[in-house]
């Protein structure tokens, strides 16, 4: 559908335009450190830096200040003079993808697609640029015009208008999903599982500066002379880092916002790498090792299909963005910060406008990846999150625990509830949460890479009471021996204010003695409202207990209105700390690799007398300090950190099983902790300093202190979670496991907890018998090894009475009518299963659900017998039997219903068979003498009944 009168009013509007667009210069500057990047960033629009020249570009103003800052530069030809490029219109028949469209024609195949494809595809208009051009995006899916349960994904290319390869690769992307769906399976999936936002030309203004009928003369900048991808909020340096926010810049936002896009790319040219988060700042993504595992793919893939040398730049093909060069201002961190969209810079192509003839060959290389990074958004975690009771969609946020910084968080889509969270491989804790409503967590979530796995969570309302939890504590390391003070924070998540709260520690374990255990809080506002308590808490422990030991404790808590709860907590005692003050690298089993180890350092020094300070490292070399610990229990790995070095080249790296978690580079002078995240299992924590190939600053090396690991496996512990609940009477047996410690291990039933009570703990670990007693049996256990190593752990079963069925007896039925009664039992452990043991019931219409309702529409008369039998969760069980009856519908011989039998229903047969009198309304009941049959016989039996003294009759009912 021609857009006739915008492109006429673009038209006038562009003759008048042309004369007032800022000059675009494309430079290239000589630096002496990376360090001056920093700075220079904020001056020019930087494109590429190659070793210690940089190549960016500069509107009139940003020219005059690079001048005045007193710089070298080269003017260099601009990157669209290059070529002459071949243009494209509909009248020269059959597009190839191998020339570029005119703005026109652009604007009429974007219309072609919806008109050729309306059930799969729309186009959208989301606004008009400073010269009124339309900045199109194709949304493609199934069902286009529905909101469905499904990841949305964006691909945008040229917000950068001189940078074309991308525009007509996205064309050509539209057009291959939309003609292939039905007969590539890859495409069909991705078009039936996705919502597929597609904007080839983001800066229309920028590539059609020339006019509209050609690219040659395109301009990075926009017609006002900004660069949009400078243009966006900034998580680092604010809302306007880029200056006046340009129209195309809010339409950005504006449409960001009104989506909940999963992922995406922006494809740029003028080098050939996937950049990804973050470019604002040095330190990683939280999702940093999914980051590099899809731009490996992608790169990998691109490699299989392009030529040698193609997509090899920085680190073979990939970059973090602050690693090449910082930016601010950039879509792709403001996406990801203030979005939630995991969306990465794929440059695309060295050059930028690449000659027509070069644009098959640029798909043939990259069309897979293209796909397949799209298909990522089906993996990870996904689900819906509702509320409870009426099913409607929330608008949430899924935070991965532990795991997440700086807005990883992913968002619902809350018109329909559905969220998408990639992630790499590994097992994960997640948290939802909605406003008004109470979190969940769900622990245990394992992801393996290219697998989804399907987690819905339906979240309930706040309660109309304070709902308290604990938070955290400021006691610090606690270590055997030691007198710890320490203040305790607790949280309301309820929808009422917790006021006048008071808080009463208690402890079981036999390690720790509490001395002060009373503390009043200030009001803790409702939906996660924090108090932090007034007094310190005190306890000591004792100096026998283990290190890497778990101290349980609760909190007794009370509020106006009668809220009382009790919140349990852990504190781990000896947690494992290397400090170095050992004055050596023995305290563990540290490997060093590199020319030169690292060494122990008297200065600085976070706390005590020493630190670690990474080896004199040489140019291209680096110095590295690693150790391998088995992980029992997930937490995080904190440290503190320094750096001195050549800023932006040469960096303190911390990585956790070869995948890189932070690194820093410049001049840190102030000890700065970093945490994170550790699953259980063996993991090898490294600290590595890497230097470039050339170039030397400040102390030219890192220093760390004061690494704190989560527990450690090695020390002795319990691990049997919990122990089932038992019924009486019935055997019992369970195995108790530990780890850690050396030898044979020794158990034993500390507090004397099982006498009496049936139970008897064998030195083994066994605990068995038969429990004699209900209620609550309290143990704790203990276990030893050979060495001087021992555990406690309470736990806690409940024994309930025996199995009892006690509904005595059952009421009677009448055939053709429901039957309902639900049978009763007290005692037993769980759910209680009912069944029909022989099943009898089945051939009298009637059967017993496993609840214990007995229902059915009975089919004959007579008396129905059967065994009822009940079995709790652990297999204790009881059995009934039961009789009652099901009685005819109608009176034996009462052929005329009346309810008695005489001499009018003789009569009454005799009109029936012989003078055409009306049917019985219950002929079975009128034969009375049993044969099956109902004729004259019936009438002489019933005759004898009534005069003679005959038999009674017997229907067969």
């Amino acid at each position: 559908m021609k857009r006739l009168a915008v492109l006429l009013f673009l038209g006038i509007l562009l003759s008048a335009s042309y004369t007032l667009a800022a000059e675009e210069y494309y430079l290239k500057i000589r630096i002496e450190s990376r360090a001056e990047l920093e700075s220079l960033t904020r001056v020019v629009s930087i494109d590429n830096v190659i070793d210690n020249e940089v190549y960016a570009y500069a509107n009139e103003r940003e020219f005059s200040e690079l001048k005045r800052l007193g710089y070298g530069y080269t003017v260099l030809p601009h990157p669209s003079t290059l070529i002459i490029p071949e243009m494209y219109s509909f009248d020269k028949g059959v597009w190839q993808f191998d020339t570029y469209p005119t703005y026109d024609t652009y604007v009429d195949m974007m219309d072609s697609f919806a008109v050729a494809f309306p059930n799969l595809c729309v186009i959208e208009n989301i606004g008009n640029t400073v010269q009124g051009r339309e900045i199109l995006y194709a949304k493609i899916s199934d069902n286009v015009n529905i909101d469905e349960d499904e990841p949305e994904i964006l691909y945008v290319s040229s917000i950068h208008g001189d940078e074309t390869t991308g525009y007509v690769l996205m064309l050509r992307l539209i057009s291959y999903l939309l003609n292939n769906y039905g007969t590539d399976s890859l495409a069909t999936r991705l078009v039936d599982s996705c919502e597929i936002w597609i904007n080839p030309l983001a800066n229309p203004d920028g590539t059609y500066y020339g006019g509209n009928n050609s690219v040659s003369g395109a301009r990075r900048y926009n017609a006002n002379g900004y660069d949009l991808n400078r243009n966006c909020p900034d998580p680092e340096d604010g809302q306007y880092p880029g200056g006046t926010r340009q129209i195309e810049t809010t339409h950005i936002m504006n449409f960001g916002g009104e989506h909940s896009f999963t992922m995406g790319f922006n494809l740029h040219g003028g080098a050939e790498v996937a950049n990804y988060p973050w470019d604002t700042w040095s330190r990683r993504h939280s999702d940093d090792a999914w980051w590099i595992y899809v731009c490996r793919q992608w790169v990998d893939t691109v490699h299989l299909y392009g030529p040698s040398g193609y997509m090899t730049d920085l680190e073979n093909g990939i970059s973090n963005g602050y690693d090449w060069y910082t930016i601010s201002g950039g879509r792709q961190d403001y996406m990801n910060y203030y979005r939630g969209c995991r969306e990465m810079t794929l440059e695309i192509s060295a050059t930028k406008m690449v000659t027509q003839s070069q644009l098959p060959s640029y798909w043939n290389y990259n069309y897979r990846s293209f796909l397949n990074y799209m298909e990522q958004a089906l993996f990870g975690v996904r689900g819906l999150v509702t509320d409870v009771g009426t099913g409607l969609p929330l608008n949430a946020k899924v935070k991965v625990l532990n795991h997440d910084i700086d807005n990883a968080e992913s968002l619902t889509d809350p018109d329909v509830g559905d969220y998408h969270r990639p992630l790499a491989a590994g097992t994960y804790t997640l948290l939802y949460t909605a406003t008004g409503y109470l979190p969940d967590t769900v622990y245990g979530v394992t992801v393996a890479n290219e697998q989804g796995v399907r987690i819905d969570v339906a979240l309930s309302p706040v309660p109309n009471e304070p709902l308290v939890t604990y938070v955290t504590n400021n006691g610090g390391l606690v270590d055997p021996g030691e007198n710890i003070s320490m203040k305790i924070t607790l949280g309301n998540y309820g929808g009422v204010s917790a006021t006048n709260s008071t808080g009463t520690l208690s402890t079981s374990d036999p390690y720790i003695t509490i001395t002060q255990n009373y503390s009043t809080y200030p009001t803790m506002a409702a939906q996660g409202g924090t108090g932090l308590s007034i007094a310190n808490y005190q306890f000591t422990v004792s100096a026998e207990c283990p290190t890497n030991y778990t101290g349980q404790f609760q909190i007794a808590v009370t509020a106006d209105g009668g809220y009382s709860t009790n919140v349990p907590f852990s504190i781990v005692i000896g947690q494992p700390v290397e400090d170095f003050e050992t004055a050596n690298f023995t305290k563990f089993d540290w490997t060093m690799t590199g020319p030169n180890g690292w060494i122990i350092a008297s200065s600085p020094v976070y706390q005590g007398t020493r630190s670690a300070r990474s080896g004199t490292t040489a140019n291209g070399s680096y110095s590295q300090m690693a150790v391998t610990l088995e992980v029992a229990q997930a937490g995080n790995i904190s440290f503190y950190y320094r750096v001195s070095s050549e800023s932006g080249y040469d960096y303190l790296r911390f990585l956790i099983d070869d995948v890189q978690m932070g690194s820093w580079s410049g001049t840190i002078s102030t000890w700065t902790q970093a945490s994170y995240y550790v699953s259980a299992g063996t993991h090898t924590f490294a600290w590595k300093y890497t230097k470039d190939v050339s170039g030397v600053s400040g102390s030219d090396c890192g220093w760390v202190d004061f690494i704190v690991f989560p527990q450690l496996a090695g020390q002795l512990q319990i691990i049997t979670a919990a122990l089932p609940d038992w019924t009486y009477g019935l055997a019992y047996s369970q195995q108790l496991q530990a780890s850690g410690g050396s030898g044979t291990l020794t158990w034993t039933d500390d507090n004397g907890g099982l006498v009496g009570t049936g139970l008897s703990l064998s030195p083994s670990g066994l605990l068995s018998g038969t429990p004699a007693v209900t209620g609550f049996i309290d143990l704790q256990a203990r276990v030893t090894d050979e060495s001087t190593g021992d555990a406690h752990k309470s736990f806690s079963i409940k024994i309930s009475p025996v199995v009892t069925i006690t509904t005595a007896s059952l009421p009677d039925g009448e055939v053709g009518t429901a039957y309902n009664q639900t049978l009763a039992v007290t005692g037993g452990t769980g759910t209680k299963s009912w069944t029909d043991k022989n099943g009898d019931l089945a051939a009298k219409g009637l059967a017993l659900s496993s609840d214990g309702i007995l229902s059915g529409t009975p089919t004959q008369a007579g008396t129905v017998s059967f065994v009822a039998r009940v079995a709790d969760a652990v297999g204790a069980f009881d059995e009934e039997p039961f009789e009652f009856d099901i009685d005819p519908v109608c009176l034996c011989g009462d052929a005329d219903n009346s309810g008695v039998i005489d001499v009018l229903d003789i009569i009454y047969l005799i009109d029936n068979k012989y003078k055409g009198g009306p049917d019985p309304a219950h002929p079975e009941c009128c034969d009375v003498n049993h044969d099956g049959i109902y004729n004259l016989l019936d009438i002489i039996y019933l005759i004898d009944f009534k005069f003679k003294g005959g038999p009674a009759p017997d229907c067969i009912g």
